[in-house]
């Protein structure tokens, strides 16, 4: 017999999930990604933005939805076994248990069993509340989840968060895991919808049944319980790859190749080997590459809302209060800006064109980060530097930190 065969897929789903758990855990904790509600603060890859940006809020949840449904589209279940934290979760609590009971040779009815499972119980609820903590903080300031952790009665509303998402968590980590993913979760009916016969799933290879040896260890590896061979793109399924690894190594001893694989679609003639580039990468059809621009173009959207914005822009549209005394000549305006930078501004107004003396009123205009304002604005002139019945050609000028804007408009005078 041939030596035991390395698992392909087992390693690089471990090394995946990690990953991506430290990512989820140092997003909102580096503000890469993070929600504020009380501050009205959106941060995303790591640039802060105003939360009231709706515009920027539309794109990135566009780019998140668009993103879900390609991966579904083209590569299946790959995040439900792969990336999704539900599994990472449900993987970390049956690790653990399977782990204890080894060390501690734990049997039901022995006392060894009732430690076991005290251990692993505390375990979880350790990890619930850790769990807890990064989830809240995603939606409020990290300090403010770690006051409230530790001292409850101090930000009661933060606390019931914290505590609340923490007692779901261990609810389905003690109890639930598994049972979601193959009966509530609503990415398995989304995904019954995308998926087509090219869609990326792991299959057992019945053109070589004849050298399955009915040994039943792909059922056994399997997290969700499931018998491969029943068929390709089962609802419980979350193409996690075990069974493929489990195949290999009982039939790798006997000099035979696995019999199960991750393939798209059902035809035998897709082996790997005689793939393209594209199709390897899941680009079978024009819908799937149309499906790849779709994510392309989100991406360049969200690019774009956070980085091709000027900051300042301005305009104005004289809204014809004109008036004249002995005192002054003066003129209304509205002026619209709009602060194009995640900070909030304080900018300047001043005319440029006007005789001494010209004064606006206000002359101070406060912008909130990637805010929108309209104010009125009065430009009063000494009356008789201003001849009457004339008009005079005049510059606004908006500064800001970032710079400035200068808008021609003209400044009438009327009769005496």
């Amino acid at each position: 017999m041939s030596a035991k065969t390395p698992a392909r897929w087992h390693p690089l789903r471990r090394v995946l999930q990690v990953l991506c758990g430290l990512l989820l855990v140092a997003l909102p904790l580096t503000n890469g990604l993070r929600l504020d509600v009380r501050q009205g603060v959106f941060y995303f890859a790591w640039h802060k933005m105003a939360a009231h940006d709706l515009m920027l809020l539309f794109w990135v949840a566009m780019l998140g939805v668009w993103a879900l449904v390609a991966v579904s589209f083209l590569y299946g279940r790959v995040w439900c076994g792969w990336v999704c934290p539900q599994t990472l979760a449900s993987d970390f609590a049956d690790s653990l248990k399977a782990r204890l009971d080894k060390a501690l040779r734990a049997r039901r009815g022995r006392a060894q069993f009732v430690l076991a499972r005290g251990v692993w119980s505390l375990a979880l609820l350790a990890m619930a509340w850790g769990t807890g903590l990064v989830v809240a903080s995603y939606w409020l300031a990290p300090r403010t989840v770690g006051r409230a952790a530790l001292h409850p009665l101090a930000d009661i509303p933060a606390a019931l968060v914290v505590y609340g998402l923490a007692g779901l968590v261990a609810a389905d980590m003690l109890w639930v895991r598994r049972k979601f993913c193959a009966n509530a979760c609503p990415y398995g009916a989304m995904l019954g919808l995308l998926a087509d016969t090219n869609t990326l799933a792991v299959r057992y290879l019945d053109e070589r049944a004849d050298d399955c040896i009915r040994c039943g260890r792909c059922e056994t590896v399997c997290p969700m319980g499931i018998d491969i061979k029943q068929g390709a793109g089962q609802m419980e399924c979350i193409g996690c790859g075990e069974c493929a690894d489990a195949c290999d190594d009982v039939l790798g001893k006997r000099g035979v190749a696995g019999l199960i694989e991750f393939r798209y679609g059902v035809q035998p003639e897709r082996m790997p080997p005689a793939l393209t580039r594209a199709q390897k990468w899941g680009l079978w059809d024009r819908k799937r590459g149309a499906v790849a621009l779709g994510l392309l173009f989100f991406a360049a959207m969200v690019a774009w809302q956070m980085f091709g914005r000027v900051p300042l822009t301005a305009s104005v549209l004289a809204s014809g209060a004109i008036s004249r005394d002995a005192r002054a000549v003066r003129n209304g305006y509205s002026l619209s800006a709009v602060n194009g930078t995640p900070q909030a501004q304080t900018d300047v107004i001043s005319v440029d064109g006007l005789p001494p003396g010209a004064v606006v009123a206000p002359s101070v205009l406060r912008l909130a980060p990637r805010a929108a304002l309209t104010i009125p604005i009065m430009v009063s002139v000494p009356a008789g530097a201003v001849p009457a019945q004339t008009r005079v050609r005049m510059r606004l000028r908006v500064r800001s930190p970032q710079g400035q804007v200068l808008i021609p408009t003209f400044f009438y005078a009327p009769a005496r």
